[in-house]
Protein backbone atom coordinates (compact mmCIF):
# COMPACT_ATOMS: atom_id res chain seq x y z
CA UNK A 1 0.00 0.00 0.00
CA UNK A 2 0.98 3.66 -1.03
CA UNK A 3 2.75 5.46 2.40
CA UNK A 4 0.82 8.81 1.87
CA UNK A 5 -2.09 6.20 2.00
CA UNK A 6 -1.48 4.34 4.80
CA UNK A 7 -0.42 7.45 6.69
CA UNK A 8 -3.99 8.93 5.91
CA UNK A 9 -6.00 5.72 6.89
CA UNK A 10 -4.27 6.74 10.22
CA UNK A 11 -6.38 9.52 11.12
CA UNK A 12 -9.68 8.40 9.28
CA UNK A 13 -11.94 6.21 10.64
CA UNK A 14 -15.13 7.26 10.29
CA UNK A 15 -17.49 8.51 7.65
CA UNK A 16 -17.27 11.73 8.84
CA UNK A 17 -13.63 11.41 8.80
CA UNK A 18 -13.38 11.22 5.28
CA UNK A 19 -15.89 13.74 4.66
CA UNK A 20 -13.48 16.12 6.46
CA UNK A 21 -10.67 14.95 5.07
CA UNK A 22 -11.74 14.54 1.24
CA UNK A 23 -13.25 18.50 1.69
CA UNK A 24 -10.45 20.00 2.87
CA UNK A 25 -8.30 18.30 -0.12
CA UNK A 26 -10.24 19.36 -2.76
CA UNK A 27 -10.95 23.11 -1.21
CA UNK A 28 -7.22 23.18 -1.03
CA UNK A 29 -6.61 22.00 -4.72
CA UNK A 30 -7.33 24.26 -8.21
CA UNK A 31 -10.09 21.53 -9.43
CA UNK A 32 -13.01 23.08 -11.23
CA UNK A 33 -16.39 22.17 -10.31
CA UNK A 34 -19.24 22.16 -12.70
CA UNK A 35 -20.58 18.83 -13.51
CA UNK A 36 -23.24 18.22 -11.05
CA UNK A 37 -22.09 20.58 -8.10
CA UNK A 38 -20.35 24.35 -7.66
CA UNK A 39 -18.54 23.88 -4.46
CA UNK A 40 -15.95 21.36 -2.23
CA UNK A 41 -18.26 20.43 0.41
CA UNK A 42 -21.23 19.17 -2.45
CA UNK A 43 -18.37 17.82 -4.50
CA UNK A 44 -17.44 16.15 -1.42
CA UNK A 45 -21.01 14.31 -1.09
CA UNK A 46 -21.01 13.04 -4.34
CA UNK A 47 -17.93 11.33 -4.26
CA UNK A 48 -17.70 9.80 -0.76
CA UNK A 49 -21.58 8.17 -0.07
CA UNK A 50 -22.14 6.78 -3.67
CA UNK A 51 -18.71 5.59 -3.48
CA UNK A 52 -19.94 3.99 0.37
CA UNK A 53 -23.40 3.12 -1.98
CA UNK A 54 -25.53 5.85 0.76
CA UNK A 55 -27.54 7.73 -0.74
CA UNK A 56 -26.52 11.91 -1.12
CA UNK A 57 -29.20 12.49 1.51
CA UNK A 58 -28.24 10.32 4.55
CA UNK A 59 -29.32 11.41 8.27
CA UNK A 60 -26.19 12.70 9.36
CA UNK A 61 -26.15 10.59 12.53
CA UNK A 62 -24.88 7.57 10.24
CA UNK A 63 -21.90 9.91 9.39
CA UNK A 64 -20.54 8.81 12.79
CA UNK A 65 -20.15 4.98 10.80
CA UNK A 66 -17.02 3.10 11.24
CA UNK A 67 -15.69 2.40 7.94
CA UNK A 68 -13.51 -0.47 6.54
CA UNK A 69 -9.94 -0.20 5.60
CA UNK A 70 -11.17 -1.42 1.89
CA UNK A 71 -13.57 1.45 2.02
CA UNK A 72 -11.33 4.19 3.26
CA UNK A 73 -8.61 2.92 1.27
CA UNK A 74 -10.91 3.39 -2.36
CA UNK A 75 -12.03 6.66 -1.37
CA UNK A 76 -8.48 8.30 -0.96
CA UNK A 77 -7.73 6.89 -4.10
CA UNK A 78 -10.53 8.38 -5.82
CA UNK A 79 -9.86 11.78 -4.57
CA UNK A 80 -6.34 11.69 -5.53
CA UNK A 81 -7.30 10.80 -8.95
CA UNK A 82 -10.31 14.04 -8.81
CA UNK A 83 -7.57 16.01 -7.92
CA UNK A 84 -4.29 14.86 -9.51
CA UNK A 85 -5.70 13.93 -12.95
CA UNK A 86 -8.90 16.28 -12.87
CA UNK A 87 -10.88 13.71 -13.83
CA UNK A 88 -15.02 14.46 -13.02
CA UNK A 89 -16.27 12.92 -9.95
CA UNK A 90 -19.59 11.34 -12.43
CA UNK A 91 -16.85 9.49 -14.11
CA UNK A 92 -15.30 8.01 -10.51
CA UNK A 93 -18.56 7.40 -9.40
CA UNK A 94 -20.63 6.10 -12.42
CA UNK A 95 -23.36 8.25 -11.35
CA UNK A 96 -24.84 11.30 -12.02
CA UNK A 97 -28.17 13.27 -11.29
CA UNK A 98 -30.76 15.04 -13.64
CA UNK A 99 -33.77 16.07 -13.05
CA UNK A 100 -34.04 13.97 -9.69
CA UNK A 101 -33.19 11.15 -10.98
CA UNK A 102 -29.73 8.40 -11.32
CA UNK A 103 -28.66 7.86 -14.52
CA UNK A 104 -25.11 5.51 -14.95
CA UNK A 105 -22.58 7.50 -16.76
CA UNK A 106 -18.87 6.14 -18.17
CA UNK A 107 -16.52 8.42 -20.37
CA UNK A 108 -18.09 7.38 -23.48
CA UNK A 109 -20.58 10.11 -22.51
CA UNK A 110 -21.31 13.58 -21.58
CA UNK A 111 -22.32 14.22 -18.03
CA UNK A 112 -25.63 15.43 -17.62
CA UNK A 113 -26.30 19.30 -16.72
CA UNK A 114 -28.34 21.08 -19.09
CA UNK A 115 -30.32 23.55 -17.68
CA UNK A 116 -33.07 21.92 -19.73
CA UNK A 117 -33.71 19.94 -16.73
CA UNK A 118 -35.53 23.02 -15.27
CA UNK A 119 -37.79 23.03 -18.26
CA UNK A 120 -38.84 19.41 -17.96
CA UNK A 121 -39.69 19.62 -14.44
CA UNK A 122 -41.39 22.38 -14.84
CA UNK A 123 -43.82 20.80 -17.49
CA UNK A 124 -41.96 23.47 -20.13
CA UNK A 125 -43.43 26.79 -18.09
CA UNK A 126 -46.46 26.01 -20.04
CA UNK A 127 -44.66 26.92 -23.36
CA UNK A 128 -45.91 23.51 -25.15
CA UNK A 129 -49.20 24.05 -27.47
CA UNK A 130 -50.84 20.56 -26.39
CA UNK A 131 -49.80 17.41 -24.63
CA UNK A 132 -46.29 16.12 -26.72
CA UNK A 133 -47.21 12.64 -27.81
CA UNK A 134 -44.04 11.96 -29.89
CA UNK A 135 -40.85 13.22 -28.80
CA UNK A 136 -37.14 13.80 -30.09
CA UNK A 137 -33.96 13.92 -28.04
CA UNK A 138 -31.40 15.03 -30.74
CA UNK A 139 -28.08 14.02 -29.26
CA UNK A 140 -29.34 11.76 -26.59
CA UNK A 141 -26.18 10.84 -24.71
CA UNK A 142 -26.86 9.01 -21.83
CA UNK A 143 -30.59 9.48 -22.02
CA UNK A 144 -31.03 11.55 -19.60
CA UNK A 145 -33.54 13.68 -21.26
CA UNK A 146 -35.31 11.39 -23.22
CA UNK A 147 -35.77 9.43 -20.08
CA UNK A 148 -36.56 12.29 -17.86
CA UNK A 149 -39.04 13.84 -20.49
CA UNK A 150 -40.37 10.11 -20.68
CA UNK A 151 -41.52 9.88 -16.96
CA UNK A 152 -42.63 13.37 -16.74
CA UNK A 153 -45.72 12.27 -19.80
CA UNK A 154 -46.02 8.99 -19.16
CA UNK A 155 -48.18 9.15 -22.45
CA UNK A 156 -45.12 10.12 -24.73
CA UNK A 157 -43.10 7.96 -27.00
CA UNK A 158 -39.69 9.85 -27.42
CA UNK A 159 -37.09 9.19 -29.80
CA UNK A 160 -33.27 9.07 -28.76
CA UNK A 161 -30.97 9.85 -31.36
CA UNK A 162 -27.16 10.13 -31.44
CA UNK A 163 -23.97 9.58 -33.48
CA UNK A 164 -22.19 7.51 -31.04
CA UNK A 165 -22.81 3.80 -30.64
CA UNK A 166 -21.13 4.31 -27.57
CA UNK A 167 -23.39 6.42 -26.10
CA UNK A 168 -26.40 4.30 -27.39
CA UNK A 169 -25.45 1.42 -25.45
CA UNK A 170 -25.19 3.79 -21.75
CA UNK A 171 -28.73 5.47 -23.11
CA UNK A 172 -29.66 1.92 -23.22
CA UNK A 173 -28.99 0.65 -20.35
CA UNK A 174 -30.47 4.52 -18.35
CA UNK A 175 -33.30 2.92 -20.95
CA UNK A 176 -33.83 -0.06 -19.05
CA UNK A 177 -32.97 1.06 -15.68
CA UNK A 178 -36.70 2.93 -15.88
CA UNK A 179 -38.55 -0.02 -17.46
CA UNK A 180 -38.55 2.39 -20.44
CA UNK A 181 -37.62 0.34 -23.56
CA UNK A 182 -41.31 0.43 -24.82
CA UNK A 183 -41.45 4.18 -24.82
CA UNK A 184 -38.14 5.67 -25.08
CA UNK A 185 -36.42 3.98 -28.53
CA UNK A 186 -32.62 4.98 -28.90
CA UNK A 187 -31.73 5.54 -32.68
CA UNK A 188 -28.01 5.40 -34.20
CA UNK A 189 -28.70 8.56 -36.27
CA UNK A 190 -26.42 11.62 -37.57
CA UNK A 191 -28.85 14.04 -36.86
CA UNK A 192 -32.15 13.60 -38.69
CA UNK A 193 -30.40 11.31 -41.13
CA UNK A 194 -31.91 8.26 -40.39
CA UNK A 195 -35.25 8.84 -38.71
CA UNK A 196 -38.35 6.88 -39.17
CA UNK A 197 -41.04 8.99 -41.35
CA UNK A 198 -42.71 10.84 -38.34
CA UNK A 199 -43.27 14.02 -37.00
CA UNK A 200 -42.66 15.37 -33.69
CA UNK A 201 -44.82 17.49 -31.02
CA UNK A 202 -41.17 18.69 -29.63
CA UNK A 203 -37.76 18.27 -30.57
CA UNK A 204 -35.55 19.00 -27.93
CA UNK A 205 -31.59 19.27 -28.06
CA UNK A 206 -28.70 20.09 -26.22
CA UNK A 207 -25.87 19.63 -28.96
CA UNK A 208 -22.23 20.37 -29.06
CA UNK A 209 -21.46 24.53 -29.07
CA UNK A 210 -17.43 25.18 -27.71
CA UNK A 211 -16.00 26.49 -30.79
CA UNK A 212 -12.62 25.21 -31.90
CA UNK A 213 -10.58 28.31 -30.34
CA UNK A 214 -12.50 27.98 -26.54
CA UNK A 215 -12.21 24.24 -26.28
CA UNK A 216 -7.97 24.22 -25.76
CA UNK A 217 -9.17 27.11 -23.17
CA UNK A 218 -12.10 24.70 -20.91
CA UNK A 219 -10.92 22.94 -17.67
CA UNK A 220 -8.64 20.25 -17.13
CA UNK A 221 -12.18 18.44 -16.41
CA UNK A 222 -14.16 18.67 -20.05
CA UNK A 223 -11.04 17.19 -21.50
CA UNK A 224 -12.16 13.41 -20.24
CA UNK A 225 -15.93 14.23 -21.68
CA UNK A 226 -16.12 12.87 -25.44
CA UNK A 227 -14.66 16.18 -27.89
CA UNK A 228 -17.97 14.89 -30.13
CA UNK A 229 -20.59 15.85 -27.73
CA UNK A 230 -18.48 19.08 -27.18
CA UNK A 231 -17.11 20.69 -30.23
CA UNK A 232 -18.71 22.24 -32.70
CA UNK A 233 -16.45 24.16 -35.42
CA UNK A 234 -14.84 28.00 -35.75
CA UNK A 235 -17.75 29.40 -34.46
CA UNK A 236 -19.55 26.71 -32.42
CA UNK A 237 -22.66 26.80 -34.81
CA UNK A 238 -21.63 23.65 -36.87
CA UNK A 239 -23.72 21.39 -35.20
CA UNK A 240 -27.30 23.83 -34.83
CA UNK A 241 -27.05 25.01 -38.15
CA UNK A 242 -27.66 21.69 -39.61
CA UNK A 243 -30.58 21.39 -36.63
CA UNK A 244 -32.25 24.67 -38.03
CA UNK A 245 -31.92 23.87 -41.48
CA UNK A 246 -33.80 20.17 -41.47
CA UNK A 247 -35.80 20.48 -38.12
CA UNK A 248 -38.52 21.52 -39.73
CA UNK A 249 -38.96 18.70 -41.76
CA UNK A 250 -40.13 16.65 -38.86
CA UNK A 251 -41.85 19.14 -36.91
CA UNK A 252 -46.04 19.09 -36.65
CA UNK A 253 -47.51 22.07 -37.71
CA UNK A 254 -48.25 22.69 -33.85
CA UNK A 255 -44.65 21.91 -32.62
CA UNK A 256 -41.92 23.23 -31.36
CA UNK A 257 -38.25 23.14 -31.37
CA UNK A 258 -35.75 23.85 -27.74
CA UNK A 259 -32.38 23.84 -28.36
CA UNK A 260 -29.39 24.76 -25.97
CA UNK A 261 -26.55 26.97 -27.24
CA UNK A 262 -25.26 28.23 -24.23
CA UNK A 263 -22.56 31.20 -24.36
CA UNK A 264 -22.67 30.73 -28.24
CA UNK A 265 -26.11 32.41 -27.79
CA UNK A 266 -24.23 35.52 -29.18
CA UNK A 267 -22.81 34.25 -32.34
CA UNK A 268 -26.33 32.30 -33.06
CA UNK A 269 -27.73 35.57 -32.94
CA UNK A 270 -25.12 37.66 -35.07
CA UNK A 271 -25.40 34.70 -37.38
CA UNK A 272 -29.12 34.49 -37.82
CA UNK A 273 -30.32 38.45 -37.07
CA UNK A 274 -34.00 37.70 -38.62
CA UNK A 275 -34.86 34.47 -36.53
CA UNK A 276 -37.22 35.64 -33.84
CA UNK A 277 -35.65 33.27 -31.48
CA UNK A 278 -37.39 32.85 -27.77
CA UNK A 279 -34.57 32.91 -25.30
CA UNK A 280 -36.05 31.20 -22.17
CA UNK A 281 -35.41 32.35 -18.55
CA UNK A 282 -34.46 30.00 -16.17
CA UNK A 283 -34.40 30.48 -13.04
CA UNK A 284 -31.96 27.75 -11.77
CA UNK A 285 -29.03 29.58 -13.48
CA UNK A 286 -28.13 28.34 -17.26
CA UNK A 287 -28.35 30.52 -20.32
CA UNK A 288 -28.42 30.12 -23.89
CA UNK A 289 -31.90 27.84 -24.13
CA UNK A 290 -34.10 28.94 -26.90
CA UNK A 291 -37.43 27.66 -28.45
CA UNK A 292 -39.01 28.40 -31.92
CA UNK A 293 -42.19 26.81 -33.25
CA UNK A 294 -42.98 25.49 -36.92
CA UNK A 295 -44.73 28.33 -37.87
CA UNK A 296 -41.62 30.13 -36.98
CA UNK A 297 -39.19 28.02 -38.84
CA UNK A 298 -41.31 28.24 -41.59
CA UNK A 299 -41.23 32.26 -42.29
CA UNK A 300 -37.20 31.93 -42.52
CA UNK A 301 -36.24 28.06 -43.90
CA UNK A 302 -35.22 29.87 -47.16
CA UNK A 303 -32.54 32.29 -44.92
CA UNK A 304 -31.32 29.44 -42.80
Amino acid sequence: MNNRIQETLTDIHTILDILRWSSSQFNSNPIFYGHGTDNFWDETLHLVLPSLHLPINIPTEIYQARLTQKERTNIIKLVNYRINQRIPVPYLTHQAWFCGLKFYIDKRVFIPRSPIGELITSYFHNLLPHYPYRILDVGTGSGCIAIAIAIVYPKSEVDAIDISIDALKIAEHNIKLYNLEHRVIPIHSDLFSKLPKLKYDLIITNPPYVNNSDICKLPKEFHHEPMISLSAGNNGLKVVQKILKNVIHHLNINGILICEVGSTKIALKEHYPNIPFHWLQLSNGGEGVFMLTYKQLLSFTNTI
